[in-house]
């Protein structure tokens, strides 16, 4: 049972947060030279047990991955694909606990490794509060999430409705806010988290590239990030647009008015990072447009791609990796605003003479 749900449940883990993952690696192996990696890495420990703050971001941390990682799980569950995992529930409680343990293990990987460094290095510089703070903090969000799970599979049944009265005001939804409507309604705590991690390396590419100054090239790299963070909510919002807006395809709307619902969409969607980029660029005009339009045109992007490869994960991910690195090269080499353009153009010429043609419908 272990091996079958870390190829279902763990696998898309993985694959859906790969945007994510991919800004992590740069950041934490990609900002220095091969030969400063681990006097960068140390620094970067030290920093982390060698001060309560210190010991409060890297918790801070942890537990946001582990909210993502049980809500991920809390999501997939209730889908009937899963209906499976059920048959869990026959099981004693103990073995219960240990098989979800061990899956959350292997989830929380990234952290693990960190936790075994952290000690280590807490050991050798002979901070023994940080290695007991460090202890508990990781058993009790390991433990706790693997309790929740086996509470939420075990006694689910139990739940029952709830008649609740509130007021409600009923707004008019134009078509284009659906999908909008849908995150803020089904997808709430995706979207929360999509959104503070969207910030957080926003800031952290900012705060790692302080000392070049007030350059356009350090706020694109930051944007680049949040797009990045934003991979797993545009295929969200696609599957929704797919499973249950496709009837849509056989009304009057033209792919052209289809192509500016998207638009619009994602520059609601954008406006948290637009503040952020309006604060950090000290109101630079030039670098605020710029700042959007690459922004604008990276979703778009993602959209296009996900028709391209008909929704298919694995093929996604390594399209992500190459507009990683492509995305890198245009900004370091000056380039940033011809290729916004560029993508923005072949990504809607793609669109409107392919969208008729393609059916996602039922596509896994």
């Amino acid at each position: 049972m272990l091996k079958l749900l870390i190829n279902s449940l763990a696998k898309e883990f993985y694959q859906q947060h790969a945007g994510f993952f991919l800004v992590g690696i740069y950041i934490l192996f990609g900002v220095v030279e091969p030969s400063q990696l681990i006097g960068y890495q140390k620094a970067l420990l030290l920093a982390g047990i060698s001060s309560p703050v210190g010991l409060a971001i890297v918790f801070a941390s942890w537990f946001l991955y582990s909210l993502k990682a049980h809500f991920f799980i809390k999501q997939r569950l209730v889908q009937a694909q899963y209906n499976f995992v059920g048959e869990t529930t026959a099981l004693l409680k103990n073995t219960q606990l240990k098989l979800w343990l061990r899956l959350y293990l292997i989830i929380l990987a990234p952290i693990l490794i960190y936790f075994f460094l952290l000690i280590g290095l807490s050991f050798g510089y002979q901070l023994y509060l940080s290695v007991i703070s460090i202890l508990i903090v990781f058993s009790a969000l390991v433990f706790g999430l693997s309790w929740l799970t086996f509470q939420s599979l075990t006694f689910g049944f139990l739940k029952q409705e709830r008649q609740i009265t509130h007021f409600v005001l009923k707004v008019k939804k134009p078509f284009f806010s659906w999908p909008l409507f849908h995150l803020f309604n089904e997808q709430p705590l995706m979207l929360l988290m999509c959104k503070l991690l969207s910030l957080v390396f926003f800031k952290g590419m900012l705060w790692m590239f302080a000392d070049v100054g007030n350059d356009i090239r350090v706020l694109l790299v930051a944007m680049l990030a949040s797009i990045l963070c934003h991979a797993t909510l545009v295929f969200t919002l696609l599957k929704f647009e797919t499973e249950y807006l496709n009837v849509s395809k056989s009304l009057e709307i033209s792919v052209y008015k289809r192509l500016q619902n998207w638009l619009l969409v994602f520059t609601i969607i954008l406006i948290p990072e637009c503040i952020f980029l309006t604060s950090a660029s000290h109101l630079e005009l030039y670098s605020i447009v710029n700042g959007f339009v690459f922004g604008l045109a990276g979703l778009i992007f993602l959209l296009t791609l996900l028709y391209i490869v008909k929704l298919n994960m694995d093929n996604y991910l390594k399209w992500l990796l190459f507009f990683f690195f492509i995305s890198m090269w245009a900004i370091l080499g000056h380039y940033y605003l011809l290729f916004s353009l560029a993508l923005l153009v072949t990504c809607t010429i793609y669109y409107v003479m392919m969208f008729n043609k393609t059916d996602l419908k039922g596509i896994e």
